[in-house]
């Protein structure tokens, strides 16, 4: 029994990835207006055996694109130098990574025209009569999510923000569909008890009449009886009577972070808790550190195992539910790798996603990215 258990052991080590991906992205809508796609992504190789594959989603006005852009170059310029840490390191490099493309995003943000630093925020001059210093915090940031394949075993996962990474597995009746990390969405409960519930900042359903009074700012959590912190049952009772959308055909509720109205600058929203940028924001407890997952994907297969990951912005998950996306894309787990076919059906899935954004939104609609990963033992 020792020598067998010893033998699938050394077989199980044996095991290893192999991997075929194909990536979109599109401003979104019809492509023809005005919106700029404010959308980047990277697929680094290393070698046959490592890789890494990274979806950022900048958001902020003039400043997204600069953000996401400027974010994706620093990642991958830190991927590239410590790689071979993710062996041994993958929370602490995947966190380096990240606070690189944080810092890189001041810089290029800093380097705009009309913008400058006063007392450690990014500013631009405005008129006093729109805020009284005569300048005013500047906007601009973007989610990121980054999964490497490492030796052909294992799965580093981070993210932060709404972008989304889901890995789905074929099963012999439901696929097994799972999201690596949670999104980063303003309604969830551990991230206003872990940082943001003591610094100011409100978290507020997102309806037509919200900034109509006090009485219209629907708080999204409240205090049970004990003191302790939860989901206002109240709040999302009158969400629904007062028109708060679904942000996603999960539904999740529209929602939001603001800064208080009495603040040094004036008063900025989020739909994230954490991301990279939004440097005001972040004097609030909005976050740039991401959540890490790592994972044997390669024993968690097994020999002639298949998996997909889709690794995505929110322009594609709000449009579906994960298990009907990735049903989709798990039909080409079964056509060969490289081939016409399976790229036709990554790219009709695509298409299909921003033809149903479109119907919704019009050019209104938002951009939209993914890289989808065949895994193969």
């Amino acid at each position: 029994a020792a020598e067998a258990a010893a033998a699938a052991e050394a077989a199980a080590a044996q095991v290893r990835l192999r991997l075929d991906h194909y990536e979109y992205t599109h401003r979104g809508g019809s492509g023809h207006g005005p919106k700029e796609n404010q959308d980047a992504y990277f697929v680094l190789r290393v070698d046959e055996a490592n890789w890494a594959y990274g979806v950022l989603d900048g958001h902020g006005g003039e400043h997204g694109r600069v953000a996401s852009m400027a974010a994706s170059a620093a990642m991958q310029e830190h991927l590239r130098a410590h790689f071979w840490r993710l062996r041994s390191e993958p929370e602490a490099v995947m966190s380096e990574v990240f606070e690189a493309a944080h810092a890189a995003i001041w810089e290029a943000i800093k380097a705009m025209p009309d913008v400058f630093e006063r007392d450690g925020m990014l500013v631009m001059e405005v008129e006093e009569e729109d805020w009284p210093l005569g300048y005013d915090a500047v906007d601009g940031g973007s989610t990121a999510s980054v999964a490497a394949i490492v030796d052909g075993r294992t799965l580093v996962y981070a993210a932060v923000g709404d972008s989304a990474g889901i890995l789905a597995q074929p099963g012999g009746g439901e696929a097994k569909v799972e999201e690596l990390v949670a999104e980063h969405a303003p309604v969830r409960l551990d991230e206003w008890v872990a940082r943001l519930h003591s610094t100011g900042i409100e978290v507020v359903y997102d309806h037509p009449d919200m900034f109509e009074g006090e009485d219209q700012l629907l708080r999204v959590f409240d205090r049970d009886a004990t003191g302790a912190w939860r989901l206002s049952e109240e709040a999302l009772r009158r969400a629904d009577e007062m028109g708060c959308g679904f942000k996603t055909e999960r539904g999740d509720r529209s929602a939001v972070l603001m800064t208080p109205e009495e603040g040094r600058f004036s008063q900025m929203m989020l739909n994230v808790t954490r991301s990279l940028g939004d440097f005001y924001h972040g004097q609030y407890g909005v976050t740039w550190r991401p959540e890490v997952v790592t994972r044997d994907l390669a024993e968690e297969l097994g020999p002639g195992g298949r998996a997909v990951l889709c690794v995505a912005s929110d322009g594609v998950w709000d449009l579906w539910t994960f298990e009907e996306a990735m049903a989709d894309l798990l039909d080409g787990s079964a056509l060969p790798a490289a081939q016409p076919a399976r790229r036709k059906l990554v790219m009709d899935f695509m298409e299909n996603s921003r033809n149903k954004g479109y119907d919704a939104f019009g050019d209104s609609a938002d951009n939209l990215t993914g890289i989808v990963v065949y895994i193969e033992t």
